[in-house]
């Protein structure tokens, strides 16, 4: 049974889309986050069977809450606010990683979390990313910009 504190993919996407890596990433393939934050919403609430006061303010990750995870620099596990990684949750954030150390780049960002949603298969982020057209071609778009700037940034 799904519980309000669980913390799914399209809670992930949420998050990365707050950071300007992700946005940026998008923007370069004429997609608005802001658009995509809105029709994220929609869909949710569309798959959602009951909504209550406290599970809106409790939906998202916050981005730092999410890199610091992912990064992390004293070896600490990470917290998250009292929430729970579902099983696909885990699944993107260590896809991301497998996805930073295939670059070959240091450190994971919201551009690698990014490329880790466009492959999960949560209903609500595959049709979110389906209504803004986003599919393999720029998949692939964002993923030569990802690389890019982190090559820059080592």
């Amino acid at each position: 049974m799904a519980d309000r504190y669980d913390v799914h993919p399209h809670h992930v996407l949420r998050a990365v889309l707050e950071d300007r890596v992700a946005a940026d990433a998008l923007v370069a393939i004429d997609i608005d986050p802001a658009q995509v934050q809105v029709t994220l919403a929609h869909h949710w609430l569309d798959a959602a069977d009951t909504i209550e006061v406290e599970e809106i303010e409790t939906v998202g990750v916050d981005v730092t809450m999410l890199l610091a995870a992912l990064n992390p620099a004293d070896g600490t596990p990470p917290q998250w606010g009292g929430r729970h990684l579902t099983p696909a949750a885990r699944d993107v954030l260590v896809r991301s990683l497998g996805v930073c150390g295939a670059m070959r780049q240091r450190r994971t960002t919201s551009g690698h979390v990014l490329l880790a949603l466009l492959a999960c298969k949560d209903p609500i982020v595959v049709r979110t990313f389906a209504t803004h057209g986003v599919g393999a071609p720029e998949s692939r778009r964002i993923r030569g910009l990802v690389e890019q700037w982190g090559r820059r940034a080592t």
